[in-house]
């Protein structure tokens, strides 16, 4: 498939955008749209990026759609005014990406008009931050093998070591080192020599099944060696509001429930800030990783906005990059968190924000009823991967996303806690959902894109994805969260790939989509 390009014209540089050497670990504001109608089927606004790059490993996208109601709605005519941009419209004309080209220094602001296909009545605007993954071959699993961890126990843990993690399988299914993938020709998994393997670790009391070691990975599972577009950040809270604002009250009322008691606890008492006023989702804190999102919320989501949930490899490949798998490695690259890093003390300076950052706590540790035992000593916070509580932050639950990468002296892949290629949070806050590859149902996932519609009862339509149902071990989660240990934050570790009950809502599970680089 191609897009059509149009190279963006006209230079518009706003008093108000300041000139910053971009750079993709990066992260001062979220991008946004405004749009007026001008005609019954046109509109008129302004978009405005900042945090974006295009070097020459990879670059930054904003991908801009327009929905009509619930509906998606076709382009017609697009115009861009911006020198230093251009623009990719999709396919299917359901929206477009606005790129920034290598010589863009400081133009973030950029007007349009857009004339649509059909008649407008109740049109609204939305942006997703993007991260160009590129096309090549990289690396599944860790440095180390299996048995390494289960022999070298203690009593804090396995040294940190990922669970389930995968690997190359040797001779009778012994480590041989990483898996690289090279294509998206099929893999063969199992105890064969040169194929793809995992073990499950055997922790008493606990369910770490991570899949059935067997079968074969088909052509069209998206093995993440092609191309393809991910978003930057965790879904916010005022995107999932957008979503819900544009749905029939039938269909928002199966995608949320705001009255829902989590552990004798309410949403907000763990960080969730979406409610209901007057007929309206709204929520105090916009930029909040949003939480409480079943598997079935992050599929309509997904179709809703033309988007996918991505699968196990394409979550390390943008994780680890091109890079070879290091043991015990988070995200940003490296295998420690810093113990001197912790949410700033001194909230009177952080006010905007509610909450701000010294240092890269990437994980945020913050358990349930253990908080006490596992992160206070002396009545101060010990644990690394813990953060300090504060009277003005009085819950457990997520961060704002791309919290670790503002108001830093120095920006880099650690000190903000970034992916490879720009992507952030993907090492903690929210568990993010992923296809895994364990069951024959979810190795039939062919990575079809959302259409821009769901059903009447505000599930997705997809075939492709609806391989699960309430009781089967059938999707799962890759990249850790802020109630859960900081091991399973680490890429390589697979402990929550499997789950059931596809409409079960937590205050650790969030959502970040994915697009092919084609659509």
């Amino acid at each position: 498939m191609r897009r059509s390009k149009l190279l963006a014209f006209c230079l518009l540089l706003s008093l108000t955008c300041n000139a910053l050497s971009n750079n993709k670990y990066r992260s001062t504001n979220k991008a946004y749209v405004t749009a007026n109608a001008i005609s019954n089927n046109t509109i008129e606004g302004e978009i405005h990026y900042f945090d974006f790059w295009n070097d020459d490993i990879n670059h930054s996208a904003l991908y801009v759609f327009f929905k009509n109601n619930a509906l998606s709605v076709e382009i017609e005519k697009i115009e861009l005014d911006g020198a230093f941009f251009t623009l990719e419209i999709l396919d299917d004309r359901a929206g477009f990406y606005v790129i920034p080209t290598k010589e863009n220094i400081n133009e973030q602001c950029i007007d349009f008009q857009i004339s649509f296909r059909t008649e407008l009545t109740n049109i609204t605007s939305h942006c997703i931050e993007m991260v160009y993954i590129p096309k090549g071959k990289f690396s599944l699993g860790s440095a180390k093998s299996f048995e390494y961890r289960n022999t070298k126990n203690t009593s804090n843990g396995s040294l940190g070591a990922p669970l389930n993690a995968f690997f190359q399988s040797g001779q009778n299914g012994t480590f041989n080192g990483a898996y690289e993938v090279g294509s998206e020709k099929t893999i063969e998994i199992g105890d064969c020599e040169g194929c793809l393997n995992y073990l499950d670790a055997e922790i008493a009391g606990v369910n770490t099944y991570s899949g059935d070691r067997k079968g074969i990975l088909p052509l069209e599972f998206p093995k993440g060696f092609n191309a393809f577009y991910q978003m930057r950040y965790e879904l916010t809270e005022n995107q999932y509001c957008d979503f819900l604002n544009s749905l029939d009250s039938k269909q928002a009322k199966n995608r949320i429930n705001p009255d829902a008691i989590f552990q004798g606890g309410s949403r907000k008492d763990y960080g969730n800030f979406i409610s209901l006023k007057g007929g309206i989702y709204i929520t105090s804190r916009p930029n909040q990783a949003c939480s409480f999102l079943s598997w079935n919320d992050c599929l309509a989501y997904s179709d809703w906005a033309g988007m996918r949930i991505m699968t196990e490899f394409e979550f390390e490949k943008s994780s680890r990059g091109f890079e070879k798998p290091k043991f015990r490695e988070y995200s940003w690259g490296g295998s420690e968190i810093e113990n001197t890093y912790f949410l700033d003390k001194n909230l009177s300076k952080c006010l905007d924000n509610h909450y701000c950052v010294d240092g890269n706590v990437h994980v945020n540790y913050l358990g349930f009823s253990n908080y006490n035992e596992v992160c206070i000593e002396n009545n101060e916070v010990s644990y690394v991967g813990c953060r300090v509580l504060s009277s003005e932050m009085n819950y457990r639950g997520p961060l704002e996303t791309g919290i670790h990468a503002k108001g830093k002296k120095t920006i880099n892949r650690v000190s903000t806690g970034g992916g490879y290629f720009g992507t952030l949070d993907l090492s903690g806050n929210l568990r993010e959902p992923v296809v895994p590859i364990g069951s024959a149902g979810s190795r039939k996932y062919k990575g079809t894109i959302g259409d821009g519609k769901i059903n009447e009862d505000g599930n997705t339509d997809n075939l492709d994805w609806l391989y699960s149902n309430d009781t089967e071990l059938v999707y799962g989660y890759r990249g850790g969260c802020w109630a859960f240990h900081e091991n399973h934050a680490r890429i390589a570790d697979r402990f929550n790939v499997y789950r059931k009950g596809i409409n079960v809502r937590k205050p650790y599970s969030g959502y970040r989509g994915v697009k092919n680089y084609n659509d």
